[in-house]
């Protein structure tokens, strides 16, 4: 198969779409006891968000070198820390463990569901929400989505890890929607005309000088 940036686009929202599976049946696994399962489904969607980052670092690097690398780089940690947290589910398969130690793996575990699908998500999604909208590589509404969502994401696991909102509960589930409708009409944007094509033509000569003048907003603050 040819690898043009259709093709990568196509594959990167095919992926998005196996995070949103992956990441909603690892849940359902987990409350129906079937561990292992869980585990499994969060590694692969732990692939899926590695997939992403790499897949849109690839086709955006020209329109914005510093975002589109911090995006990778951000995908590229919330992978990790998704694998991190399969730890002590995998922990509780191996051997019987006393009534405490498996309240505080499964603690551990939803620790990791906060930080990596929460906080860092949240951030990374503002960065390509704004380098979506500067190079217009999508529709403007959508761009806006995407930073919006983040924000709202990234503020509401601050206020659960804070104690200001409830963990998980129907006030962090709302804050999640915006971002949940953001990655599945990029998803579907991707699979059916993938990325405006002036976003993702190669990196002129002077890729330096994008660079640098694409990360001087992040110094000047």
């Amino acid at each position: 198969m040819p690898t043009t940036p259709l093709t990568y686009a196509r594959t990167a929202g095919a992926l998005y779409l196996v995070t949103h599976v992956t990441s909603i049946a690892a849940v359902a696994a987990y409350g129906a006891g079937a561990i292992a399962l869980g585990v499994a489904l969060e590694f692969t969607l732990a692939l899926g968000c590695l997939g992403t980052g790499i897949l849109l670092w690839v086709l955006l690097h020209g329109a914005g070198p510093a975002r589109a690398a911090t995006f990778a780089t951000l995908r590229a940690v919330e992978a990790a820390v998704i694998l991190a947290g399969t730890l002590p589910m995998v922990a509780l398969t191996l051997a019987p463990l006393s009534p405490d130690a498996t309240t505080s793996f499964t603690a551990a575990h939803t620790a990791a569901f906060l930080v990596g699908q929460g906080l860092v998500i949240g951030v990374n999604t503002v960065v390509l929400g704004s380098l979506l909208f500067t190079s217009r590589a999508v529709p403007r509404p959508l761009a806006v989505l995407g930073m919006a969502g983040g924000a709202l994401v990234l503020l509401s696991d601050l206020g659960q890890l804070f104690g200001v909102v409830p963990l998980n509960g129907p006030v962090a589930a709302a804050c999640a929607l915006p971002i949940f409708a953001f990655e599945i009409w990029f998803a579907v944007l991707l699979l059916i005309r993938g990325l405006s094509p002036s976003a993702v033509r190669p990196a002129p000569a002077g890729a330096a000088t994008a660079a640098a003048s694409d990360a001087a907003p992040s110094a000047a603050s």
